[in-house]
């Protein structure tokens, strides 16, 4: 499967959604900070995630998933050109938490998210 990767949480994060990943991996809350070695930021909608937030990322990064289906507030191109995928959640998905930890599973097994941007 997959080692146990570092991923690291915005404080907008709700500790029920939060919980929910913590199967994944070591988690850790942090916000426009994130140490190297982590792999995934997870932000909501309310995190304002610009150019420079991007430039700040460890190169260990490679994934945002975001905990919401808007993306506006992410400086794609920024994240794209430093390899960084951004994921988001279906406007169909019932259940955010269940979504999240699918994006994030599917980036750890593939390389890739299950709902890319």
């Amino acid at each position: 499967m997959y080692e146990n990767p570092s991923i690291v949480l915005s404080p907008s994060i709700p500790p029920d959604i939060a919980d929910r990943l913590r199967p994944l991996g070591s988690l850790g809350v942090m916000k426009y900070k994130v140490d190297a070695g982590a792999r995934v930021y997870v932000c909501s909608e309310n995190d304002l995630i610009d150019a420079a937030a991007i430039n700040r990322l460890p190169d260990t990064l490679g994934l945002i998933a975001v905990a919401g289906m808007t993306t506006h507030y992410i400086a794609l191109e920024t994240a794209r050109a430093r390899g960084i995928k951004v994921s988001n959640i279906p406007k169909h998905s019932r259940d955010i938490a269940t979504s999240l930890k699918a994006n994030i599973t599917a980036f750890f097994d593939r390389g890739i998210p299950l709902n890319p941007v």
